[in-house]
């Protein structure tokens, strides 16, 4: 069942924490996009509780528009201003 981890927008956001669990693979990816080149972050929370950059989702010019995370932990997606994009979990 998909699942809204950041809504559709256009401002600067960050989603809710998305936890993956040991032996869990849980597939993300763009959705709502409207313009040719959006990113969203990838970041995965250390022993610290700070996020680090991981990865990314891309439209253009990787086309990484969706990603399966395999590795447990502690993940979030962030988006920069001007971008109008979302993320959803599969």
């Amino acid at each position: 069942m998909a699942t809204e981890l950041l809504a559709t927008g256009s401002t600067a956001a960050s989603s809710t924490d998305l936890v993956v669990a040991d032996g869990a693979t849980v597939t993300v990816s763009l959705k709502g996009y409207t313009s040719k080149a959006v990113k969203v972050k990838i970041e995965l929370k250390d022993d610290a509780a700070a996020y680090n950059v991981v990865g990314s989702l891309e439209s253009w010019p990787d086309n990484l528009r969706a990603v399966s995370i395999a590795a447990p932990g502690t993940y979030r997606f962030t988006r920069t201003a001007g971008d109008t994009c979302g993320v959803f979990s599969a």
